[in-house]
């Protein structure tokens, strides 16, 4: 009996230890949010902000965040107000739209369906549209385009998104969609550029996909979506209804840019497939914690480990199928953000180290932007993912006035071809070829600009009276641009 009650004393001060713990971390993740910068000069003062402060600074009515590390959610916690008028608090299940956040999750939804047999990644798309004509053009007549296509933006085609429609306007059916034709408020989905040589994000193309879906697997995309991803995932908290079904009353209501709640609440996207889906930051953490398990081949996987990894196999820019890729720190991630009116919202997950955040709010996009960036930034900075947020770091010189002023004049490079302008504004230089930019001091003779910090600007002397005439632009060791001064 006694050593029982010794072992459970030691459990109870492990967890306690662990809650510490937690606390300890959301609380400096609270209070680390700064300014997002490239650059970051030695000697300036780094202001640290809270939350809340940042929440009021940026018009942000409220915010749903969970926090993955070691494989699981270690913590969630919302922020501010769901409903701005009322002051009603959000909880953990309270509903947001995540917007093309949705084309993440439809893409497992479709990857399950190849997997599955049902649909292929290969096939020409028009094998599929069997009530919608495809409108092919010179781009696109006898070429075959493909799910493969769609899903990576490679397809060429227009429409990059939706604006959504208020809770009294007529909704548009999918056709009407895909047509540009009344009461859709969007232009015809079309070809634009050649397939497979240009990545053009399309919403467009992802209502295709839904009419794919329609015409070939269920006319009820919200069904099928929940059946396949959302109840084998426990998105319980999830759902692709446009609009809202009267049974979520708990949902985050939007805002416009001054913070006054939307007319009717929110926007209705009945596209879906692009941007419809209405979630939670503990939902999407499930989903980002399935999608890392399917990367290992874990027990009860989604998708078997080879299609998951052609799924986050990045096609063009660095944009996979429905994911984007990134690589920070010698770890590569998956992430997506999302963007409707009145909602913004972002997520991501690496693809090792099982860690993650998910972070969403009922913002209006400009608003959240920034904000969200801030406290990702700060996650990854507690939470020691490894040169995720990393800044540039220069320690300035001071240049004197006479020296200065021998830089000062027109150069000119012939490969590639280019007339650069230094001009002295007080005791800083400016540099003009595409558009002026100051020029920071690293050293008397060498120089960076802001765009491009780890780019060398010297200048230097070719002929023996030692007068200025040779600027070069040296990156990675090698010069790239060498111009010579013309005197007037």
């Amino acid at each position: 009996m006694q050593n029982k009650t010794i072992y459970c004393f030691f459990i109870f001060l492990l967890l306690r230890q662990v809650t510490v713990g937690q606390t300890s971390k959301i609380s400096r993740v609270e209070n680390n949010l700064t300014e997002t910068k490239e650059l970051i000069f030695e000697d300036s003062t780094i202001l640290k902000y809270n939350i809340i402060d940042r929440m009021k600074f940026y018009k942000i009515p409220s915010v749903s965040i969970a926090v993955i590390n070691d494989r699981q959610i270690e913590w969630a916690k919302t922020y501010g107000y769901a409903d701005i008028e009322t002051k009603r608090v959000p909880t953990k299940t309270t509903l947001y739209q995540v917007a093309s956040i949705t084309k993440s999750v439809n893409s497992v939804g479709i990857l399950k369906l190849v997997q599955d047999g049902k649909l292929s990644l290969t096939n020409d798309i028009r094998k599929y549209l069997k009530t919608w004509t495809f409108p092919d053009n010179e781009l696109t007549k006898n070429k075959t385009i493909t799910l493969k296509n769609l899903l990576s933006h490679t397809a060429g085609l227009s429409v990059h998104g939706f604006i959504g429609y208020s809770i009294s306007d007529s909704l548009p059916t999918i056709n009407q969609i895909l047509d540009g034709k009344r009461p859709a408020n969007n232009e015809a989905v079309i070809p634009i550029y050649p397939i497979n040589e240009h990545f053009e994000y399309s919403g467009g193309g992802y209502a295709i996909i839904r009419k794919i879906l329609d015409d070939n697997i269920s006319p009820n995309y919200d069904s099928l979506m929940t059946a396949i991803v959302l109840e084998p995932l426990k998105m319980t908290n999830s759902t692709f209804s446009q609009p809202l079904l009267k049974k979520y009353k708990n949902y985050a209501y939007g805002t416009d840019k001054e913070m006054q709640m939307l007319k009717g609440n929110y926007y209705i996207y009945p596209e879906q497939a692009a941007g419809g889906l209405w979630s939670t930051a503990t939902d999407i953490a499930k989903f980002v914690l399935s999608i890392q398990n399917d990367l290992r081949g874990g027990k009860n996987a989604t998708l078997n480990k080879q299609l998951t990894q052609e799924m986050l196999t990045p096609v063009l820019n660095n944009y996979s199928l429905g994911f984007g890729i990134v690589e920070k720190g010698g770890e590569k991630y998956f992430w997506h953000e999302g963007e409707s009116y009145g909602y913004n919202a972002m997520y991501y997950g690496s693809f090792t180290t099982g860690k993650g955040v998910v972070i969403l709010t009922n913002a209006y996009p400009s608003n959240g932007q920034p904000f969200i960036q801030e406290l990702l930034n700060s996650v990854a900075t507690v939470y020691n993912w490894k040169d995720f947020y990393k800044p540039v770091k220069k320690k300035l010189v001071l240049v004197p006035d006479i020296l200065l002023s021998k830089y000062v004049g027109d150069y000119y490079s012939e490969n590639p071809k280019i007339k650069i302008t230094i001009t002295k504004n007080g005791n800083q230089l400016e540099l003009t070829a595409r558009r002026p930019e100051k020029m920071y001091a690293t050293n008397l003779d060498t120089f960076f600009l802001a765009s491009s910090p780890d780019d060398k600007c010297v200048f230097s002397a070719s002929n023996n009276d030692g007068s200025i005439d040779t600027f070069e632009v040296i990156q990675n060791g090698k010069t790239i641009i060498k111009a010579i001064k013309k005197n007037k």
